[in-house]
C-alpha cells in the first residue's frame, strides 16, 4: 500500500513537471523571433540591444519627449503618449518584434503596454533607457541640428549670376512688374534682382525661397527647351499644356502665360546641352507631385528646369548640378527632405554623404517616395517652419 501511495506520488510530480515543460516549450515558441539571449520579462538590456543591432532584425522606436538624442539605427520616433494616433508608423503585422526606448525606461514602460493594447505580441523594451545606454559605453545620435545641414543658414548658391534675366522678363511680357510686386514683397535687393542687370549670384535661404522660385519659374516658363518639344508637354498633353499649374497658374505675366511657353531662348543652349538638359530633368522630381522636371506641370518643376538650363549652359558638372538642384529642393520643400535627412542618419549617413542624385530620383523626391519616408520615419525631433507652395 505504501509502494503504491509512494508510485502514485512520483507520478503525480512527473505530470506537474511535464506540464511546466509543455507550458515552457509554447512560451518560447511565441518568442522564436526574439533571439534566445532576450530574458522571459518585457525589458532588453544595452548590452543585448548593442549585440541585436550588429544584425538587426526588429524594429526600433525612440519614444521620449522632449527629443533628447537617439541610438543609431533606429527606425521611427513616436511620442509615448501619441502611440495610439501614431498607429500607422507602427509596423503593419503585430508578431513583428519591436524594441522601445526612451530616456529612464519610464516612458516605454507606458508604450510597451498601449502597444500591446493595439494587439502587438512581440514588444519589449531597454532598461534604463538611453541612460542606461550610455553608461554601457555606447554613443546617441543627435539630430536635433539636422536641420542646418539641410537648410544652412547661408542657402544654397548657384554658379552662375542673374545679369539682366529680370529686366528680360519684364521686357517681354513674361512678367508684369507691378503685377509682381503685388504679389511678392520685394526686399531692395530682389527689387535689383528683378528690375536691373547684376552680377549677383542665384542664391535661395529661408527668407526668399518663394521670390527665387517665382523668378525661375517665369525663366523656365519662356525658355525654348526640349523638356517641351519631347516630354509629355510636347506630347501626349499638348492640346492640354495650358491647364496645368506652372502654365495656367502663372498669373504675374502680361495677359496669357501660355503666349509665353517655350518661345524665347533666354539662355542659350547647343543641341547637345538641350539633351543633356532632358536627361536631368527626366532624374529629378519634387515632393509636390509624381512627375519628373521632364514634366514640369507645377512651379517647382519649371524652376528646376531653369536652374538645370541655366548649370548646363554654363557647362557645370553633373554632380554639382544634382547638388544645387537638391539644396533648392530642400528650401522649396523643407519638411520633406528633413525628413529624408533623418532617415539617412539613422542608417550612419550624413546629409553631406547622400548622392544628390539618387536623393532626387523617385524614390525619394516624388510625392510617392516622400510619403513613404515620411512614414518610415515617423514624427520629426523638429519641424522646419521653412518651405514654398505651389502657386504664386
Amino acid at each position: 500500500m505504501k509502494l503504491q501511495r509512494k508510485t502514485f506520488r512520483h507520478i503525480k510530480m512527473m505530470l506537474v513537471i511535464l506540464g511546466f515543460a509543455a507550458i515552457g516549450f509554447a512560451l518560447g515558441k511565441n518568442q522564436l523571433s526574439f533571439p534566445s539571449v532576450f530574458p522571459s520579462r518585457d525589458t532588453v538590456s544595452a548590452k543585448q540591444l548593442a549585440n541585436m543591432l550588429k544584425t538587426k532584425t526588429f524594429t526600433l522606436i525612440n519614444v521620449h519627449i522632449p527629443y533628447e538624442g537617439e541610438i543609431e539605427k533606429t527606425d521611427t520616433f513616436i511620442d509615448f503618449d501619441q502611440i495610439v494616433a501614431n498607429s500607422g508608423s507602427l509596423p503593419k503585422d503585430k508578431n513583428t518584434p519591436i524594441i522601445l526606448y526612451c530616456k529612464t525606461g519610464r516612458m516605454s514602460t507606458e508604450a510597451l503596454e498601449t502597444i500591446k493594447k493595439l494587439g502587438y505580441t512581440n514588444v519589449k523594451h531597454l532598461s534604463g533607457g538611453m541612460d542606461a545606454w550610455k553608461n554601457s559605453g555606447e554613443k546617441l545620435l543627435d539630430l536635433s541640428s539636422l536641420e542646418s545641414d539641410v537648410l544652412p543658414k547661408d542657402g544654397i548658391e548657384l554658379p552662375v549670376s542673374w545679369k539682366d534675366l529680370g529686366p528680360q522678363l519684364i521686357k517681354l511680357g513674361v512678367i508684369d512688374l507691378e503685377k509682381f510686386k503685388k504679389a511678392v514683397k520685394l526686399t531692395p535687393q530682389q527689387e535689383n534682382i528683378l528690375t536691373k542687370n547684376t552680377e549677383e549670384n542665384i542664391r535661395i535661404d529661408g527668407t526668399n525661397s518663394q521670390f527665387i522660385v517665382d523668378m525661375l519659374w517665369a525663366l523656365g516658363l519662356a525658355q525654348k527647351s526640349t523638356v517641351y518639344e519631347e516630354g509629355p508637354m510636347g506630347k501626349e498633353y499638348k492640346d492640354k499644356a495650358g491647364n496645368f499649374a506652372s502654365t495656367g497658374g502663372w498669373s504675374l505675366a502680361r495677359g496669357d502665360a501660355m503666349g509665353y511657353l517655350n518661345r524665347f531662348e533666354l539662355i542659350k543652349l547647343t543641341p547637345e546641352q538641350q539633351k543633356k538638359v532632358g536627361e536631368i530633368a527626366q532624374n529629378v522630381y519634387r515632393p509636390c507631385c509624381g512627375n519628373s522636371t521632364w514634366f514640369p506641370d507645377c512651379n517647382h518643376g519649371m524652376a528646376a528646369l531653369a536652374i538645370i538650363e541655366l548649370l548646363v549652359a554654363n557647362n557645370v558638372d553633373e554632380q554639382t548640378i544634382y547638388k544645387k538642384l537638391l539644396g533648392f529642393n530642400s528650401f522649396w520643400f523643407a519638411d520633406s527632405y528633413l525628413y529624408v535627412a533623418t532617415y539617412f542618419a539613422r542608417q550612419g549617413t550624413a546629409w553631406s554623404d547622400v548622392d544628390a542624385k539618387a536623393i532626387l530620383g523617385k524614390e525619394y523626391s516624388s510625392a510617392q517616395g516622400a510619403q513613404a519616408i515620411t512614414k518610415k520615419v515617423g514624427q520629426l525631433p523638429n519641424r522646419p517652419t521653412q518651405g514654398g507652395s505651389c502657386g504664386t
